[in-house]
């Protein structure tokens, strides 16, 4: 029946190809790819106006000749890919509550000192973090070590509330979507283990793979020994697609990854996560299309990724998941999950996977002549303070990137810092903006990079750690 089942899939994922490589292959685009210039002082380049000149559609920078060559050899996407699920199953394994807890303690003690301001500008009072705290009950934290798991996509909170935790009004990168209290968010059928419950039994503290925080309980489900067997012992699948219908009202995006019932050779049946009776998971199935899921890990060809790209182009910003919508960081580890491709949740963590080189010290030029030289297209994050993008190829001699911005640093009429909004999914430059004289070259991007990051190197013991000098830790 097992070996059945594979056959079937193996046809599934031939076909699942053929459906990427005609329907979602590259397109002709008109698209004029330069040679690398000679930089010097005679070089005159009219900087590009990014968002209007450049596709915006990750197919137009393959390079036709390797659009379909694998960037990770099939029995290395197998290793990666099962690390990945190792990984992501990880709080069903083992735990770290005494991290858990120096977290939340830590988070509710910085937000009560400074509660920062609402949705409407109003500055947040010390009463608003004083019940968030006494609904906490840290004093009795440990009352719970229970495995469960989201059966909908959810927050996972700094502390234990909804509400939006702003900057003062009126500055840069301060107000909306800027959420501190939003740690991330999580697909359905993510693995956590429940540490602590809030004193109104509305929000479980919990372990993730990727970070522990608050999510509501409402948002998850227990699970026992045979389920936990029985859930991890089946292949897996990731979502392929934007917006796919998984029943209940709930849909799953790029990088959701739930096991496969079986396979009738065309169509995938995806075990969802669901609330049962005394609030334990259950299962039910949801036939897919090839164009909706797939087997991991997909074929990791600049092909495949440029699909996975453009389901995501043009959506909006959204800081650590807030309202449903990605920031740079989720951009990247989403569109890579399909493909085995496991990274940590934010930009800092995200750069120092793989193989990193450091372009500090360098000259604009000198960092993209580098980017150009040894970066590999579809497979290499640039890395700033703070951003990630993904390397995609390049424009008449400029290296092109795909990321989740909100917006390029401004000098304003009258000195002040601001910004000139971008709020989405783009291919870009690292030059964006250069043509706005309120950007112009002090202010791009390009002057802050600090590396680039050869994602699944392949080096070391497993080829997921750093082979070369590590970035500084930043924030996303």
């Amino acid at each position: 029946m097992r070996s059945r089942f594979f056959l079937r899939a193996s046809a599934l994922v031939l076909l699942a190809l053929a459906v990427l490589a005609g329907a979602c292959g590259p397109k002709e685009t008109g698209v004029s790819f330069e040679p690398k210039p000679k930089w010097g002082a005679s070089t005159a380049v009219k900087p590009l106006d990014d968002l209007k000149e450049l596709p915006q559609d990750a197919n137009a920078y393959l390079d036709k000749s390797k659009a379909d060559q694998l960037l990770l050899s099939t029995e290395a996407a197998r290793m990666r890919s099962s690390v990945y699920l190792e990984r992501l199953f990880g709080p069903w394994r083992a735990s770290n509550p005494a991290y858990a807890r120096k977290s939340a303690t830590k988070s509710l003690a910085a937000y009560s000192r400074n509660p920062g301001y609402d949705d409407s500008g109003q500055m947040r009072l010390r009463p608003w973090s004083d019940r968030i705290v006494w609904n906490a009950n840290m004093r009795y934290f440990g009352s719970q070590r229970r495995p469960a798991i989201a059966v909908a996509n959810t927050n996972l909170r700094a502390i234990p509330t909804l509400d939006h935790r702003l900057g003062p009004p009126g500055r840069p990168g301060q107000g909306y979507p800027f959420d501190m209290l939003q740690v991330s968010a999580l697909w359905i059928g993510t693995p956590v283990l429940v540490d602590h419950i809030s004193r109104d039994g509305a929000w479980a503290l919990v372990e993730t793979a990727i970070a522990p925080g608050w999510v509501r309980m409402q948002d998850l489900a227990f699970v026992d020994d045979a389920y936990i067997a029985q859930y991890t012992s089946r292949p897996f699948a990731a979502v392929i697609r934007e917006n796919v219908p998984l029943g209940g009202g709930v849909s799953a995006g790029v990088g959701a990854v739930l096991p496969v019932e079986e396979t009738d050779g065309v169509r995938l049946k995806i075990s969802v996560p669901a609330p049962g009776p005394g609030n334990r998971a259950s299962n039910m199935g949801v036939w897919l299309t090839q164009g909706e899921a797939a087997l991991m890990p997909l074929a990791a060809t600049p092909a495949n990724i440029a699909v996975a790209l453009n389901q995501m182009m043009g959506q909006a910003y959204g800081w650590g998941g807030l309202d449903g919508k990605r920031d740079c960081s989720a951009t990247t580890r989403d569109a890579l999950a399909p493909f085995g491709v496991w990274l940590p949740r934010n930009s800092a963590a995200q750069a120092r996977t793989g193989t990193y080189i450091p372009l500090e010290g360098m000259s604009p030029q000198e960092k993209e002549q580098s980017i150009l030289k040894n970066g590999v297209p579809f497979r290499t994050l640039i890395w700033m303070p703070g951003h990630i993008l993904l390397y995609i190829g390049q424009y008449k001699g400029h290296p092109i990137v795909f990321h989740n911005v909100w917006g390029m640093r401004t000098i304003e009429p009258n000195g002040t810092e601001g910004r000139r909004v971008i709020g989405k999914a783009v291919v870009t430059t690292l030059r964006v903006g250069e043509i706005y004289p309120e950007v112009g070259p002090e202010r791009i991007l390009l002057n802050r990079v600090r590396g680039m990051t050869l994602v699944a190197p392949g080096g070391g013991k497993d080829g997921l750690e750093p082979d070369g000098e590590n970035p500084e830790e930043s924030q996303q």
